[in-house]
């Protein structure tokens, strides 16, 4: 974690440093401010019994963005401080900052930005281990280029690099594997009418264990469309093929037999595999004036805790509606599955997660607003077969204060 902070304060500080030339800019907040309560029947989603757990935290979200001319700088700070200590549940406290730098011309664009995070392995995606949960320290650095080449033809390029490292568990041997990726998407974007627009892609990355052990290359060329069907439906989908090389480094250890005995000799042995397949993306979306849904769903190879790239495949409906003008509802039902590569074999693991909530928004006062929402998770191992589930009630009370001039 030691490096993503160096990086964040440097950035923070070339950013702040070309911020106070600018006079015109003006920095500007709006934090919010919030209580919550929990209970949760096995937030450490344990195959065991008596898992319950109920919980307090404070949290503050505090963005802040200077802009000055073609310049804008955003911080965004994110924090949570609960009654539960550790990392190996749900509810664990985490800390996220992020920040971004973006620098705008007629034809190009620039931005860059760096993040860094401490949370639970369990807290992404509500899971990345469900078999213990542990301390996860993330470091980002992305940097984006977009130039418009024509008045109809656009180029993107996306270069971002990720760290990750575990924690151990208590009373028990390493499960994730801590590791880093590292992976560069070029875009090339056609306005094909006002309403729709076609693109063409290719991403390559880079994935390797901090010990050094696993290894995997991808390349994922992908074509798209982004268009607007009416003036309420909107749709985006990418569909194409993607090849990861796998391999794993072992040194193995032979003995033989000599004149003066027997000796051992340390053998190294690379062994490889690979992942084909195609990838794809798609998003439905409506937006009303009271009735808002999306529909996606998106199978892409990601960096995780396992030892490979993983295939993970989402199929997710979200929806809001504006009950009255205080009350809203929102509903969300998601399932994730991924395809985990088994260690030096051309063969794999499936794990499952299906997730589904509810919430009522309560608008109290301008500033206060109160939320109430339940959820339902279930977690299954193909092999071995375990299946685990967890239901949690949750109350939260947030006060966002007004926009604050700095």
């Amino acid at each position: 974690m030691n490096w993503s902070g160096s990086a964040l304060a440097c950035l923070l500080g070339a950013a702040m440093s070309v911020a106070s030339v600018s006079k015109a800019g003006v920095w500007v907040t709006q934090p919010d401010l919030g209580v919550s309560g929990d209970y949760n029947s096995n937030p450490v989603l344990l195959n065991v019994p008596d898992t319950a757990q109920t919980a307090a935290a404070l949290l503050l979200d505090a963005p802040t963005t200077y802009s000055a001319n073609d310049f804008k700088l955003s911080l965004i700070p994110s924090f949570r401080f609960g009654t539960t200590r550790g990392y190996d549940s749900i509810d664990s406290d985490f800390e996220h900052l992020t920040s971004k730098a973006e620098l705008d011309s007629e034809r190009n664009v620039f931005s860059a930005s760096i993040g860094a995070a401490r949370d639970s392995s369990l807290y992404h995606d509500y899971l990345s281990d469900g078999v213990t949960g542990v301390r996860r320290d993330t470091g980002t650095v992305d940097l984006n280029w977009d130039r418009l080449l024509t008045e109809h033809i656009d180029f993107n390029t996306d270069l971002t690099s990720q760290r990750v490292t575990y924690g151990a568990p208590v009373g028990g041997a390493p499960t994730l594997t801590n590791y880093k990726y590292t992976s560069l998407s070029p875009t090339l974007a056609w306005d094909a009418t006002e309403r729709s627009k076609l693109t063409a892609s290719v991403s390559g990355g880079l994935y390797n264990s901090l010990d050094g052990a696993t290894e995997s290359r991808s390349l994922n060329p992908q074509l798209g469309y982004i268009g607007k069907l009416n003036e309420i439906w909107s749709l985006s989908a990418t569909a194409g093929y993607s090849r990861a090389i796998d391999q794993v480094s072992e040194t193995l250890t032979e003995y033989f037999l000599t004149p003066t005995g027997v000796q051992s000799v340390l053998v190294p042995l690379n062994e490889k595999s690979s992942q084909d397949g195609s990838v794809f993306s798609f998003n439905l979306g409506r937006k009303g004036e009271l009735l808002s849904m999306n529909f996606a769903a998106s199978r892409q190879l990601v960096p995780s805790g396992f030892a490979y790239l993983t295939r993970q495949e989402i199929y997710e409906i979200t929806a809001s509606y504006q009950y009255t003008e205080r009350w809203s509802l929102s509903g969300d039902l998601r399932l994730v599955q991924y395809q985990i590569p088994t260690l030096g074999q051309n063969a794999s693991s499936d794990l499952s997660t299906y997730y589904g909530s509810v919430s009522a928004a309560w608008q109290w006062t301008e500033h206060l607003t109160l939320t109430m929402s339940i959820a339902r998770a279930v977690e299954k191992f193909a092999t071995p077969a375990i299946s685990v589930d967890a239901n949690s009630v949750s109350i939260q009370l947030v006060r966002k204060f007004n926009q604050m001039t700095l």
